[in-house]
């Protein structure tokens, strides 16, 4: 009888994939899983620690795993980014509990099983009939002074176009979401003489039926292949989605933060976007309370927030990060103050997403159902990859629909034929 394991998985797109890959790879192995801890025997979990919030409950779930793994004698194996960016917090748990980072060779070692690269290529067990999550490279050119991935992960490693382009045309035999994912997507190939631009250019020449989403590109690097990028989206396989975090709308505390690119700058990449994909949906990503933040650089970035008028902002309070230069920097501000700051952030990049999605009540849409909702209900996106929730099972399909009702963060949509 083959050994059970069980496996879950948290954080960004790019630790879904792992998560997947390992589930695939297990199973590769001639193991079997299954969907309850208690029935394993041994005990897999896949960590992020991209915020300190986000650690506290990783801390919290394994503190209840290793409890289950101690009354049925199961191994415990926690893997991802925590163990490379604060691993003395597991070992507090116990120093039964095996560590590995987020390399699936050493996850491959610690299991005493055949070794596995983290590639396109590798065994992936999809938790989607519809999604296929495609990591294209690992780590990062960057070295944000709050970031403790950089850490865990390590510079850029990019896959080649052929890796992921056989991938690719595997996935996409039938209608599905493709998500090319990679810890800053817009800086892909720039250690092996390509760009993402050229990695398109070679996925669209398949004439399949899909869609896809491209994954987070910081500014710096957005902006340098802008003019070949944005051309590319009169394909309508490709979602017009651009998730470009701003971080900050204070200069100052850019320079603080370590990111390479100003204000203006990202507002004159935000600004190509818009001129050549009009429809097009932004996402952001805001710190409110980095250390030295005032009154007056908070006030910048309110005013910036309300400039740029995104359809999404995730708003996160500060927290230090260990093995970071922010974590040493001082002038710390108190709890109360980023809390206050985030809750007006929010509160600000609420209503403006409640107005935009106001403009859209009425119109037809064209949407792709690619997963199921929350409360039985199903969710497929459009072109500009907003969330249209409908209430009818068409995962796998494109229909149209005409939008109902909007609230700040998705719209709901009714079937038509118009």
């Amino acid at each position: 009888m083959p050994e059970k394991f069980f496996l879950e998985g948290y954080g960004c797109s790019l630790n879904r994939a792992e998560t997947e890959q390992a589930a695939g790879h297990l199973e590769a192995s001639g193991l079997k899983q299954v969907s309850r801890p208690e029935e394993a025997a041994i005990i897999l979990v896949n960590t992020c620690a991209v915020k300190e919030q986000t650690e506290t409950r990783m801390i919290s779930r394994i503190k209840a795993l290793f409890a289950i793994a101690e009354k049925t004698n199961a191994r415990l194996i926690v893997f991802g980014c925590l163990p490379k960016i604060n691993s003395e917090k597991i070992s507090e748990i116990s120093k039964k509990i095996i560590q590995a980072g987020p390399d699936l060779k050493e996850l491959s070692k610690k299991l005493g099983i055949k070794e596995i690269s983290f590639s396109p290529e590798a065994p992936q067990k999809k938790s989607s009939k519809f999604v296929s999550i495609i990591p294209i490279a690992r780590g990062c050119l960057g070295n944000c002074s709050f970031c403790a991935t950089k850490n865990a992960r390590g510079k850029l490693e990019s896959h080649s176009i052929e890796q992921i382009r056989k991938k690719f045309f595997a996935e996409t035999k039938k209608p599905c979401e493709v998500w090319l994912t990679a810890q800053d997507c817009g800086c892909y190939g720039f250690d092996i003489g390509t760009s993402l631009p050229c990695l398109l250019k070679k996925l669209l020449e398949s004439k399949n039926d899909f869609r896809i989403r491209i994954g987070m590109m910081n500014p710096q690097n957005a902006l340098r292949i802008a003019d070949k990028l944005l051309p590319l989206f009169r394909d309508k396989r490709l979602y017009r989605f651009f998730h470009i975090p701003l971080q900050s709308g204070s200069d100052k505390i850019l320079k603080k933060m370590n990111r390479p690119y100003s204000k203006k700058q990202f507002f004159l990449l935000i600004k190509k976007i818009r001129k050549t994909i009009p429809d097009a949906m932004i996402s952001t990503d805001i710190i409110a309370g980095f250390p030295g933040e005032t009154e007056k650089n908070f006030a910048e970035t309110v005013k910036a927030v309300k400039l740029l008028k995104a359809d999404i902002v995730n708003v996160s309070r500060f927290g230090s990060r260990p093995g970071t230069a922010a974590e040493k920097m001082p002038l710390q501000l108190h709890g109360r103050h980023k809390k206050n700051r985030s809750r007006i952030l929010s509160e600000l990049q609420k209503k403006i997403s409640l107005q935009k999605n106001l403009s859209l009540l009425g119109t037809v849409q064209e949407i792709f159902v690619s997963e199921k909702g929350k409360k039985g209900n199903f969710v497929g996106r459009p072109v500009s990859y907003r969330p249209v929730v409908i209430e009818k099972n068409f995962l796998g399909k494109t229909l149209k629909i005409r939008v109902s009702n909007v609230f700040p963060h998705f719209v709901f949509g009714k079937i038509t034929k118009d």
